[in-house]
């Protein structure tokens, strides 16, 4: 990993060159993609945006080219240059001027409240585009569960699921540009400034003001059966779960605890969905009684 950051940051078209293939191997294997993003992160913290924008544009020639000689559809190169790259060059910005995580994080969540909004008003249908995959997925599911699932439940979930769509498109999109930017920061960390990233993420506290604004939306979303108002609690609560994900890794270096056991952590949270609850849950309660504080000393 640190080889690869060493060599986007050689020149323009080394850093074009992996931002663009890292995006193609990503349609196969999705977290490949927070690597393309990182790459043009790292480049836009490392030189500024100007030359953020130079590997943009390089790499979504080079995507919309690789995208027509594999699936002939170049247009693909549009997705990474207006929802990932760009946005990436714009956070890393921010990030490279201000040194502020946490006002990164609350942009980033900020850009994705706006963007449920606007799914809602000028994209009602959105969820709709894709109840035929779901229904296919449903009817999968409920095939290979010999009798123990009910095709009338799966169908009341995948109108749910259909209903929160945006939200969870928006989510989504807030996860994967913060991971994109953890990386880059990480590498830069490696490369100029050994340990500051770990510090840098164990120190994140979204503040007062922000958590009084997730608790404006919560209430909303528990006097108003909205759907987009469900949805921008998605945001939300991904959003918190940075913040417990933060508090984790700081209990577990404060304690000094073996680095397995919080692998052991990551992998439950994909067994044990409560876990994910409990986290995010946590990183808003941190907000008013200082968890790190109180654990770690």
């Amino acid at each position: 990993m640190i080889s690869l950051a060493r060599f986007i940051l050689k020149g323009h078209s080394q850093a074009a060159l992996v931002a663009a293939t890292m995006a193609m191997l990503g349609l196969l294997l999705p977290p490949v993609a927070w690597l393309s993003g990182a790459t043009v992160a790292l480049v836009t913290l490392v030189h500024g945006h100007r030359s953020g924008l130079l590997v943009t544009a390089l790499a979504g020639i080079g995507t919309g080219l690789l995208a027509y000689l594999v699936l002939q559809v170049p247009e693909l190169a549009l997705y990474f240059v207006l929802l990932v790259w760009l946005p990436l060059v714009m956070i890393a910005l921010v990030l490279r001027q201000t040194m502020s995580l946490v006002l990164c994080l609350q942009l980033i969540a900020g850009i994705s409240l706006v963007g449920v909004i606007l799914l809602y008003q000028f994209f009602p249908d959105f969820g709709e585009i894709w109840r035929d995959s779901l229904n296919m997925m449903a009817d999968d599911l409920v095939a290979r569960s010999e009798g123990s699932m009910d095709s009338v439940q799966m169908q009341v979930v995948v109108d749910q699921v259909i209903r929160i769509l945006p939200g969870l498109f928006a989510s989504s999109f807030m996860i994967g540009i913060l991971v994109s930017l953890y990386i880059a920061r990480w590498w830069q960390a490696v490369l100029y400034n050994p340990g500051g990233f770990g510090k840098e993420f164990r120190a994140i506290n979204l503040g007062k003001s922000t958590a009084l604004v997730a608790m404006a939306i919560a209430a909303v979303a528990s006097l108003v059966e909205t759907d987009m108002v469900n949805a921008m609690l998605l945001v939300v609560f991904a959003l918190y779960l940075n913040q417990g994900i933060a508090i984790l890794h700081a209990v577990f270096a404060g304690k000094q605890l073996n680095a397995v056991w919080l692998f052991l952590v990551y992998i439950l949270m994909f067994f044990i969905p409560h876990l994910v609850v409990l986290l995010a849950l946590a990183g808003f309660a941190d907000t008013w009684i200082d968890i790190r504080r109180r654990w770690v000393a």
